[in-house]
């Protein structure tokens, strides 16, 4: 038999064969990195929600309710509606004035002075855990509102609570009166949850690390 003097070269559509499965691996391995840093995403938020319960708690214990404002009796974690996201105002304002009450950092300047308050939470709120306005040298001016991993701001109600307060109110006006069938909220303390990287409400709570 006679070989030829020159190599065997790859054919055209060899290449493209090989091309093809290069781009389904690397396509797999992207897939399933994503699938961690989501894992590890959500893991993260739980551990952050379980600590600042227990500095809501704390708080409790020393005054006798946990953190409220007008704000956060509105905020109700069942509405759904398209309007209701991490990325609106009402959200922040309520994330907010969680870190307010629970660092002590009555100013929200990212700093604990003296006079301010007391912290309950004072190894917590690290930079990675704030969104908030830096100067020129990269130090924390203004915090805007606790982020959760997914850079959103975390959600915080107490419309529940609210909602048990009036209840057990007109309780005493009507014996017997029953509890209102659309309730808000889901717990009688406080609600506090991550959207888990869903910018809308509206898509459901399937994605949602959550304190109920």
């Amino acid at each position: 038999m006679i070989r030829s003097p020159f190599p065997r070269a790859f054919t055209l559509i060899e290449m493209l064969t090989v091309m093809l499965v290069i781009a389904i691996l690397a396509g797999l391995v992207l897939s399933v990195n994503g699938l961690v840093q989501t894992k590890a995403a959500r893991a993260r938020a739980e551990g952050e929600i379980k600590s600042l319960g227990l500095a809501a708690e704390s708080y409790a214990t020393d005054n006798g309710s946990y953190p409220r404002s007008d704000e956060t009796d509105l905020l109700d974690p069942r509405d759904l509606s398209a309007s209701a996201s991490p990325t609106s105002s009402v959200y922040q304002r309520t994330s907010r004035y969680l870190y307010i009450a629970l660092s002590g950092d009555a100013n929200a300047n990212g700093r604990f002075d003296e006079g301010e308050g007391k912290s309950y939470a004072s190894d917590l709120f690290k930079p990675s855990l704030l969104n908030a306005a830096k100067d020129g040298s990269g130090v924390v001016i203004n915090v805007n509102f606790i982020k959760d991993p997914f850079d959103n701001s975390y959600g915080y109600s107490t419309a529940g609570a609210k909602d048990e307060e009036d209840f057990i109110e007109k309780l005493r006006r009507e014996p017997r009166a029953t509890r209102p069938a659309n309730g808000r909220g889901f717990n009688p303390t406080f609600d506090l949850w991550s959207t888990g990287g869903s910018l809308s409400a509206s898509s459901g709570q399937a994605k949602w690390v959550k304190n109920w």
